[in-house]
């Protein structure tokens, strides 16, 4: 059996600003926040590749895209056993990974590079 990481989602929420404001710490959606926060990007629904992903997770039962997400080894399901806003656009940017549409920078590699 394979070992492998799994990230929890809401770990990589927003936070509430300090000093009980009651706000967010944050000036995206929280949604979009959560996409920076765990891919440092966000899906591009302009272009036509990721609209597609959009639809096929959309078009797709819940259940297998959350199971797609947890076996990708993202866990989308909140404190209150509840998928977390967002978790389809999680879902698309795995696809968007996995099938090459984007890359994202691999940080060990980064900064091996730099002089």
């Amino acid at each position: 059996m394979e070992n492998k990481k799994i990230i929890r989602a809401a770990d990589y929420l927003p936070q509430r600003k300090n000093g009980g404001g009651g706000g967010f710490d944050y000036a995206l959606p929280m949604s979009e926040q959560l996409l920076i926060n765990l891919f440092g990007d966000m899906p591009d629904y302009s272009n036509p590749k990721h609209e597609e992903l959009w639809q096929e997770i959309h078009n797709a039962e819940a259940e297998s895209g959350i199971r797609y997400c947890l076996e990708r080894g993202v866990d989308i399901i909140g404190d209150d056993g509840e998928p977390v806003d967002g978790w389809r656009d999680i879902a698309v940017m795995l696809k968007a990974i996995e099938r090459g549409i984007i890359e994202l920078a691999d940080k060990a590699d980064e900064s091996e590079e730099a002089p």
